[in-house]
């Protein structure tokens, strides 16, 4: 059960999240891996009467840890650290269990394989961030110069190729981030199948490195040569392919060098003893878990889970009436907006909102707009989508956009609504961009935080407290070209709020 727990919470993540699709492997390869191990245990060798005991502590420490991520999952379930620490439990009590039956020569034999599945904890998103812009910049800049090589004409602006008609973007699907991640899951899991040696283990794990940058590399330059010859629409036709290809190609030949490294290996490890008959009765007779620590556990896991519902769903109850609250209205003859499509592999990043639209006009002033409008239903993902994904800093600074500073936040009435925005000005090429950001959230209360504290751990545990899970959340952001002064944009934009912006009732949930 307290696997289970564990898997939960990656659970979202794995399945939503196309970056870590690869964590469903996960566990059954730790299995795989497991029973490999388990065909040349050696025999058990009990712990002391101190060892039990620190043992049985673990195990019951870890599962009341887990039984606290419960509530606070709920809550905030795109906090990364909760799983990494769920993930921490699992392998404790595992460990503490397995150091129970089998004592320290079974705790050494075991831990790889229970160690395992920490490949497929989600990465803390700043060094997640960080490392993901290192890798799109660098798979942009080894494009263009490719290009030229090729005798293509391009441009990098930022993560993005300006060809000659349209711009290529380098998104997060195409950093290699994600070839990156599942090559180490691949290597790592290769190395311990062979039972490779330490030193073995390390080429092995360079060499999926290798062939994830390498292939991710030709793969967008692939693409590149594609737009160039055929436009943007041929990208769209061959990008999923191209990138299953990447997975499946590296991924072999990481299989492939490891059989190799196995059969050239001058002298492998010697075997482990196997378990004897007499230490196979001593482990069925003497050396079983007490049934009292699962027992606990269960017990610790179900009233958190009771008591998790119970809080929740007595705050919920209380909940004020179903509020109105804004919503972008479709542009009107006078507006002269033009809907721009969202792409499939953009709304895929987001998380699929349910609602998803793009417009950009030119004002009678000749200044440039562009505006979108997101909507999440109540979910999981949509705190990370609104907050983490869809920022302008984000976005705009992928697309070569140079935030220049930001602004004191902004509160526009718009249809009887107050509407918060957060304010940004970038520069492209020297011209300012003035960027207004809003999100409100579907129990009707405005987000006035700035994104960067929005996470902070204060914020999370009033979630806690006020029993708030699974809120929806809308964002409006719009951007112009044109204006120099701040307060002439603000003028422009209250205005077209005006306009555009009117009551919507949100359905009941």
């Amino acid at each position: 059960m307290g696997w289970l727990l564990v898997i939960r919470a990656h659970w979202w993540e794995w399945s939503l999240n196309p970056q870590y699709s690869y964590g469903t492997l996960v566990p059954l390869l730790c299995l795989l891996l497991l029973g490999r191990r388990w065909a040349d245990r050696p025999d058990p060798t009990p712990p002391g009467l101190s060892g039990r005991r620190w043992a049985m502590t673990a195990v019951l420490g870890a599962a009341t840890v887990l039984a606290a991520c419960l509530p606070v999952a709920a809550s905030n379930a795109d906090w990364r650290l909760l799983p990494a620490v769920a993930a921490a439990c699992g392998v404790a009590m595992t460990l503490s269990a397995v150091y129970l039956l089998g004592g320290a020569p079974w705790l050494r034999h075991f831990a790889f394989p229970v160690l395992f599945f920490l490949v497929a904890v989600p990465w803390p998103r700043p060094q997640e961030t960080a490392i993901m812009g290192w890798l799109m910049s660098r798979n942009t800049g080894f494009c263009v110069e490719a290009l030229h090589w090729l005798g293509y004409a391009a441009e990098q602006r930022g993560n993005l190729i300006a060809i000659p008609g349209s711009v290529l973007g380098v998104e997060e699907a195409c950093s290699g981030i994600r070839s990156l991640q599942s090559n180490i899951m691949v290597a790592l899991a290769v190395g311990e199948f062979f039972r490779l040696t330490v030193p073995r283990r390390i080429v092995l794990f360079l060499l999926g490195l290798g062939a994830a940058l390498g292939g991710n590399a030709i793969r967008s330059l692939t693409l590149s040569v594609a737009a160039c010859r055929s436009g943007t629409a041929a990208v769209d036709q061959i990008h999923d392919g191209t990138g299953l290809a990447v997975m499946a190609v590296s991924s072999a030949l990481v299989l492939l060098a490891g059989k190799l490294l196995s059969r050239t290996a001058v002298a492998k490890p010697a075997p482990l003893p196997q378990a004897s008959a007499a230490g196979a009765d001593l482990l069925t007779r003497r050396i079983s878990l007490p049934v009292a620590v699962p027992l606990a556990a269960i017990v610790i896991w179900s009233a958190a889970w009771i008591g998790s519902e119970a809080w929740f769903r007595w705050h919920e109850s209380k909940a004020p009436p179903v509020p109105l609250l804004w919503a972008l209205a479709p542009p009107g003859p006078d507006d002269q907006a033009r809907e721009v499509p969202i792409a499939e592999r953009t709304l895929d990043i987001l998380l699929f909102p349910d609602q998803a639209y793009s417009e950009q006009w030119r004002d009678e002033n000749g200044w440039q707009w562009q505006a979108f409008y997101f909507r999440w239903a109540p979910s999981p993902t949509s705190v990370q989508s609104a907050f983490v994904v869809h920022d302008p800093r984000t976005c705009l600074g992928a697309a070569g956009f140079e935030l220049e500073r930001k602004l004191p936040s902004w509160t526009a009435e718009a249809a009887g609504f107050p509407i918060t925005f957060q304010r940004y000005i970038f520069r492209d090429r020297g011209f300012p961009i003035h960027v207004f950001h809003a999100v409100m959230e579907e129990d009707g209360q405005p987000v006035t935080v700035d994104n960067e504290s929005s996470f902070d751990r204060q914020a999370r545990w009033k979630n806690l407290r006020e029993g708030r899970r699974n809120r929806g959340l809308r964002v409006l952001e719009f951007a112009v070209r044109g204006p120099q002064d701040p307060a002439a944009a603000e003028e422009a934009a209250a205005a077209w709020l005006d306009r555009r912006i009117v009551a919507e009732k949100v359905e009941a949930r």
